[in-house]
């Protein structure tokens, strides 16, 4: 499976066409993005020459995500688009489905995926693409909410460069980052080392320069680095968190 996702902005249609080499598209999460509440925002998409019809509706403050289970067999383009105020997005999350002779189930895929990963003591997966997740701590909390894409959460952090152990960034549990899954607002190694996790749960999560800052780099962050974040989920929410803030933390290991 590959993780699918698109922003849509009021009047601005997104068009998903159909590969067989991708599989087909299942959306799972809608949720309003960051911006003036203003009023519903309607989620509506059109396959090929039928009738639009209508996913979802959200309202600030009220239900701001949705979860749905919508699964786009066809071959035709789908077209999707959000039907409301200008000031505010819904971002549209789901995966990939592997197109498997017969109709089988995507565990074809999925044992691909694991066998393409290495295990130390269950504790350590490495990917293809060269990014590693690493289990540090498991949660002792009762909850059964895991970190998907379209969930609210919370996470305390140190950010190194791989190769020289600097660090470039940080944020301790009394300052923790909140941020969507599924929305973009982190690169692309920590959007996948940070789904599965529960609240509680301690990864460090090595990332290649592919999946991080590239070959434009960051503020203390040279192109094309290899990056290590150590990462503690402190929440999981759907809700708005308290204040959304750019500064940076100090520098101190995660809590």
């Amino acid at each position: 499976m590959a993780f699918w996702g698109t922003e849509l902005l009021a009047g601005e249609p997104v068009t998903h066409v159909f590969e067989k080499s991708r599989g087909r598209l299942r959306i799972c999460k809608a949720t309003l993005g960051v911006g003036l509440a203003e009023g519903r925002s309607v989620v509506q998409c059109k396959i090929g020459d039928k009738s639009p019809i209508l996913l979802c509706s959200l309202r600030p403050y009220n239900n701001e995500t949705c979860s749905v289970d919508i699964e786009f067999k066809e071959e035709e383009k789908v077209i999707f688009e959000a039907i409301g105020p200008t000031t505010t997005s819904v971002h549209l999350a789901g995966f990939y489905l592997s197109n498997n002779n017969g109709g089988e189930s995507d565990s074809n895929e999925v044992k691909k995926a694991e066998d393409d990963e290495a295990g130390v003591n269950g504790r350590v997966k490495t990917f293809p693409s060269g990014l590693i997740i690493e289990d540090l701590e498991k949660s002792q909390h009762s909850s059964t909410m895991i970190a998907s894409p379209g969930s609210m959460v919370s996470v305390s952090y140190v950010g190194k460069l791989k190769f020289t152990g600097y660090i470039f960034e940080s944020r301790n549990s009394s300052s923790p980052f909140y941020f969507r899954l599924g929305t973009d607002a982190v690169i692309a190694g920590l959007e996948i080392g940070i789904t599965g996790m529960r609240v509680g749960d301690k990864r460090k999560i090595t990332i290649p320069p592919s999946m991080a800052y590239g070959p434009q780099g960051r503020k203390n962050v040279p192109p094309e680095s290899w990056v290590e974040y150590t990462i503690k989920l402190l929440s999981i929410s759907n809700s708005v968190p308290p204040l959304f803030s750019d500064e940076q933390g100090s520098n101190v290991e995660v809590d």
